[in-house]
């Protein structure tokens, strides 16, 4: 309970105490006696106060980004019969946030609240602790303090950073606003009439159009239409053994930063879009405000999950399950690590059921630590498996540690790895 400050006075107090009466000096009694005397009205003050605290935070705003300040307001109430002397309060932060939240406060009368701020800066995405919140009080002269808990913890969730994308030029008039669903012709199913043509060996008789044929003089037959659904689906590789790195520049943590930018996407594009990882179902298919923050508390503290060294077949399960089901959309995102040829050779079987299926792929020898040769190595096998892809009409987008996402985004050329790359000077 006493301070540095008050432990000396009374070390003080009592050696010019003893010192007096050993030396017979009333001058130094008295003076030992009233620094003995203040440490303990100083204790007093601080022990039996009448003051009641009662203490309230509200974050502003409960949900940010990375890198956005986030103020942290309290409003603090004394409820006692008493005034209330100077406290020092003090927030505890956990690590990953910058600021500083120990601050002092005049004393409080009987019924007076005083209200103060501070302003903390996340630097990464995840869910974090403010608090709890310690109050000290203490005696004027700081010879004695006394520390309290008065409010518990409160969350922070912080979203990853958002890039800011736009729908690739591909799309024509439906760049930046949901228009009618796009249709493809197609022969056995459909569900609205579209247009004629003439019969040809293999259709079904039951789509023969009679009042055509007889107009015509021979068979015409219903060309039908599937529509393409207004819908997209964001797959993200949550398998620890296809990224590399460490912190936030973690090829993992650029994975999240661009499903994020999807969502933000899609969002205001008015695409109905489904969020889900290799290992979790995630968030189904919906609209709105409440689907797109539900998507990013999702991203925020998501983790890779599995073994570096053991085989890890569940982003094969979730594509095969993609891969069936009914109905097609518009797009399929696939964001990893390393493309491995088994996903490669599942993404291809994708392509049948979405207008366009795109890979953002930010390969492990870009992030990790490795000698100039299995950079090339590395880059190499992406080269072959992005050729596969292209031929399979699946977009591929390859990133690296430095690079953004919106340029590669919106250019609708398919870029693979680059022969190169690995051989950069800066690289070696």
């Amino acid at each position: 309970m006493p301070t540095p400050r008050g432990a000396a006075v009374i070390i003080g107090g009592s050696l010019l105490l003893g010192a007096g009466w050993a030396l017979g000096s009333e001058p130094m009694e008295t003076l030992g006696f009233a620094l003995m005397a203040l440490a303990v009205i100083a204790a007093a003050v601080v022990l039996f106060s009448r003051h009641d605290l009662r203490i309230t935070r509200e974050l502003l705003p409960s949900r940010t980004h990375a890198h956005h300040p986030v103020t942290v307001s309290l409003k603090i109430e004394n409820l006692g019969r008493g005034s209330a002397p100077l406290l020092f309060i003090e927030d505890r932060l956990p690590h990953g946030i910058g600021g500083t939240s120990r601050f002092a406060v005049s004393g409080i009368e009987k019924g007076g609240t005083r209200d103060a701020s501070y302003t903390i800066t996340p630097a990464t995405r995840g869910r974090y602790r403010i608090g709890p919140l310690d109050v000290i009080v203490t005696d004027p002269f700081g010879l004695a303090r006394v520390r309290s808990q008065r409010t518990q913890a409160s969350d922070l969730l912080v979203h990853p950073t958002i890039e800011k994308l736009s729908l690739p030029r591909d799309l024509g008039e439906r760049r930046t606003a949901a228009a009618s669903a796009l249709r493809q012709p197609t022969g056995p199913q459909g569900e609205d009439f579209y247009t004629l043509r003439e019969y040809a060996e293999g259709d079904e008789l039951r789509k023969i159009h009679w009042p055509s044929t007889a107009k015509r003089g021979k068979v015409m037959i219903r060309q039908e239409e599937t529509p393409w659904h207004l819908r997209a689906t964001i797959l993200l590789d949550d398998r620890r053994r296809v990224h590399e790195g460490v912190g936030a520049s973690a090829s993992f943590e650029r994975a999240v930063e661009a499903a994020a930018a999807l969502v933000d996407l899609y969002h205001r594009s008015g695409y109905g879009f489904r969020l889900t990882t290799a290992h979790q179902l995630g968030i189904t298919t919906s609209k709105g405000s409440e689907h797109y923050h539900r998507c990013l508390d999702l991203l925020a503290t998501i983790e890779t999950r599995g073994s570096t060294r053991e085989e890890d077949t569940s982003v094969l399960g979730r594509l095969a399950e993609i891969e069936q089901r009914q109905g097609a959309e518009d797009t399929l995102v696939v964001l990893t690590g390393t493309i491995e040829a088994e996903v490669a050779r599942a993404l291809a079987r994708c392509r049948r059921l979405y207008k366009q299926v795109v890979v953002l792929s930010w390969p492990t020898h870009r992030f990790a630590p490795t000698s100039t040769r299995a950079r090339w190595d590395g880059e190499g096998q992406i080269v072959a498996i992005t050729g596969v892809l292209a031929r399979s009409g699946v977009r591929t987008i390859v990133l690296g540690p430095g690079d953004r996402l919106a340029p590669a985004w919106t250019n609708t050329r398919a870029r693979g790895g680059d022969r190169t790359w690995g051989q950069k000077p800066e690289l070696v």
